[in-house]
């Protein structure tokens, strides 16, 4: 009997750079099941494989940022995304799909779900040759949208490509359902292992497929890249780029008084000032907090039956008192509470929503979206 090849051990010394170049490439590979992966198992795989797309991604996500907002400019102005870029925007769209824990209470839109379902059935269908991940597919797919088991013979079927696409178009039309409360958050690891592992067709066709989903994957995208590095997708200004933007006037409600101060780019605070001559003044800065505060708002309050809020900036909470319903919110940073009546709670859900009827609110708020995605 032939005696079998000897696997051979190859020691070696390699530079920072590359060390981190394989680091980024093992946490890529995490990325897809979740599973640990050791630094020289990466080296091997990349060895192996000797593909240079998936190279090119590892050092795309060397800048991260950067490489992101190239990939917007591209994007918005309807250029082909090769490949590669394509695949770094999916692994952020996974991410964004994934960013769900107790002190991150808003999981992505329905829409949005929908959205990258059906980015992935459109490229799946420009695969070329055999594949083996459809088991992969089949498994970040929730199970009772899967076909069961044969009733002849108690066995499961073999998984094919048209049981992957009918589990995919199952899922989607359980999530498109309001009474639904389908969240398959795994769902967006398909779509980057499908543009990182399969052969597929060129990229125009590739930005063809994706076109109609653009909106929604780069929110997901950012919101992703806002979760892993707690920044916003944003290109630093120069003083001679700031354009003249009027200020925007407070409105007030019920005796409460909402006022804005501009910031750099997009961003913008605002002051709730309670009612009275001596009144407190409540600041809020930030999309993340002011987004967060607007969700509590909404929330919370006579139409909603919910009796407690809790996110990573606030926790706010519904109290009966004599027979009356008081509503409150805390700042979770410092502790600061305030208790406000039920006919004060609607003014304030009022003041917000009138501020941002405003057209300049609105324009500032729809170009901060594009920076930090849907939080």
């Amino acid at each position: 009997m032939a005696d079998k090849p000897q696997q051979q051990t190859l020691s070696v010394r390699i530079s920072e750079a590359l060390r981190q170049r394989l680091e980024r490439a093992r946490q890529l590979v995490v990325s897809k099941s979740g599973e640990g992966v050791s630094t020289s198992d990466i080296a091997k795989q990349l060895l192996e494989s000797a593909r240079e797309d998936r190279l090119e991604v590892v050092d795309l996500m060397a800048e991260p940022t950067k490489v992101l907002i190239e990939i917007r400019r591209k994007g918005e102005a309807d250029h082909l995304l090769s490949k590669p870029e394509l695949t770094v925007l999916a692994y952020f769209v996974q991410q964004g799909l994934e960013a769900f824990s107790k002190d991150t209470p808003t999981p992505v839109s329905r829409e949005s779900m929908i959205a990258a379902l059906d980015a992935f059935l459109a490229v799946y269908e420009l695969r070329k040759g055999a594949s083996t991940w459809d088991e992969y597919y089949l498994g970040n797919l929730p199970t009772d949208c899967q076909p069961g088991k044969s009733r002849s013979t108690g066995q499961t079927e073999t998984v094919t490509a048209d049981i992957v696409r009918r589990t995919v178009m199952e899922t989607r039309r359980r999530t498109s359902d309001p009474s639904s409360k389908y969240n398959p958050l795994l769902a967006g690891r398909n779509l980057y292992v499908l543009l990182e592992n399969e052969r597929l067709s060129g990229a125009a066709a590739l930005n063809r497929a994706l076109r109609p989903f653009w909106p929604a994957l780069w929110r997901l995208a950012a919101r992703g890249h806002y979760y892993a590095y707690q920044r916003p997708i944003r290109e630093k200004l120069h003083v001679s780029e700031e354009m003249y933007k009027p200020p925007i006037p407070p409105i007030s409600e019920g005796g409460f008084t909402l006022s804005f101060a501009r910031g750099e780019g997009n961003d913008f605070a605002v002051l709730l000032s309670f009612p009275g001559p001596r009144a407190p003044q409540y600041p809020l800065d930030g999309f993340p907090k002011i987004t967060e505060f607007r969700r509590m708002l909404a929330a919370l309050g006579p139409q909603s039956t919910a009796e407690h809020w809790k996110g990573e900036y606030f926790f706010g909470f519904r109290a009966e008192r004599q027979n009356e319903i008081d509503f409150a919110f805390r700042a979770r940073g410092n502790g600061i509470t305030f208790t406000l009546t039920e006919g004060e709670w609607k003014a304030v859900q009022e003041l917000f929503r009138h501020g941002w009827e405003n057209p300049e609110v609105r324009l500032a708020w729809n170009g901060l979206i594009l920076e930090y995605g849907e939080l």
